[in-house]
Formats: C-alpha cells, sequence, structure tokens
C-alpha cells in the first residue's frame, strides 16, 4: 500500500536534508570564499549554462505534465530560468567576462541529461523541484556573503525569490502524482539520483575554480 501522500513528501524532504546535512561543506556550498571579479564571472558561468539548458530541459518536461494546472505553473518556471540566464550573462559581462568559450564539465552535462531522462511527472518534480531548487535556495543565500554588493544584489532580487516558488513547485506536483507505491519508488529513485549528480557537479566546478587559481588564494 502506498504511504499517504503526505508522509512521503515529508520523508522524501528528510532523507534530501540528512544526505545532504551528512557532505562536507564543500559539496554543500557553490562557492566557499569571497571572490573578486574574475573570480566571480568564472562562478557564474555554469550558473548561467544551468540557467540555459534548463529553459530548454523544463521546457520539454511541460509536455510531460497531464495536469493543465501545473503545466502552466512549470511554465511559469521556464520564463524564470531564463530570466535567470539572462541576468547572469548581464552580471558576467558587466564583471569583463564572456559566456562565449564557456565549456560545461561533463558532470554538468550529465546532470541535464539525467533531469531530461525521466519520463514520469513525480521524477522530475522530485529531483528538479523539490531536491535541486530546495539545495539551491540554501546555496544561493551562502551566495550574498561570497560576492560583490551588485551580484549579490542580483540573486536577492531576481533569482533567490524564484527559486523558493520552484522548490514549493515539487511539493504540489508530488501530491498529484506520487499516490501510488510505484510512484513514490520513482519519486524516491529520482531525488537519489539527482543528489549524486548534482554534488558530482558541484565537485567538479570547484575543482575547475581551485585549478584555474580562482579560488584558495
Amino acid at each position: 500500500m502506498a504511504m499517504d501522500v503526505e508522509d512521503f513528501i515529508h520523508e522524501l524532504e528528510e532523507e534530501n536534508e540528512a544526505y545532504f546535512t551528512d557532505l562536507p561543506d564543500s559539496d554543500t556550498t557553490y562557492w566557499p570564499e569571497q571572490m573578486d571579479a574574475a573570480a566571480a564571472a568564472e562562478a557564474l558561468k555554469p550558473r548561467w549554462f544551468n540557467e540555459i539548458r534548463g529553459v530548454e530541459i523544463i521546457g520539454r518536461f511541460i509536455g510531460r505534465v497531464p495536469d493543465n494546472s501545473l503545466k502552466a505553473l512549470v511554465g511559469r518556471q521556464v520564463g524564470d530560468e531564463a530570466k535567470h540566464a539572462r541576468h547572469c550573462r548581464r552580471r558576467i559581462e558587466a564583471l569583463g567576462s564572456s559566456v562565449l568559450d564557456y565549456q560545461p564539465s561533463k558532470e554538468q552535462l550529465r546532470f541535464g541529461d539525467l533531469l531530461d531522462s525521466y519520463a514520469y511527472p513525480e521524477e522530475f518534480f522530485s529531483a528538479q523541484q523539490l531536491t535541486v531548487e530546495t539545495q539551491s535556495i540554501k546555496r544561493n543565500e551562502k551566495a550574498l556573503a561570497r560576492f560583490d554588493p551588485e551580484t549579490a544584489s542580483m540573486f536577492a532580487k531576481h533569482i533567490n525569490p524564484d527559486e523558493r516558488f520552484h522548490a514549493r513547485l515539487g511539493y504540489l506536483g508530488l501530491q498529484v502524482f506520487a499516490r501510488t507505491t510505484a510512484a513514490q519508488d520513482r519519486a524516491r529513485r529520482a531525488a537519489a539520483e539527482i543528489r549524486e549528480a548534482h554534488v558530482a557537479m558541484v565537485r567538479a566546478h570547484s575543482q575547475h575554480m581551485l585549478a584555474s587559481g580562482y579560488l584558495g588564494s
């Protein structure tokens, strides 16, 4: 018998929290230290790429959501991702750099490919919105202390408020679609997969920043 859907979502949130709490700080922080302009621009490039790719991947996901109300809310998220990408690119350019030479890591590409592979709505809502977006809320708040005032203001005004809506969307999606044992199993498995992929992506970016001399000076 399937769990009560509210109990299931609460348990899944607790599993996510336990997983990330057990990790070292370096795996749960996008940007571990205060950055100068060059480092800030480099740090924003993978964020810009993820937002751009999110427009495509989440846009395709709309077609796999049979509930029209949720479909409209997912559409709103697509618009948010496009807005975030635009703000990130403008800030990167204002900091004296460009996105034109950016090469995503294989971990970053795998992360997007994994999200794009989910055929069931409960998988995507669990992985992207409930798991990744909830982590983004916490990590983005840390960004306010890592960046220069203008970049921190960009996060505070144009990105962080949207992430709270996106995480809430995961809860709403699971309320609708995670009501059977099979659906709950799929949602739980997707959350576990994306947690691993997300941490691998963060580690790859941290290694690039260190190897390139942008951090640890």
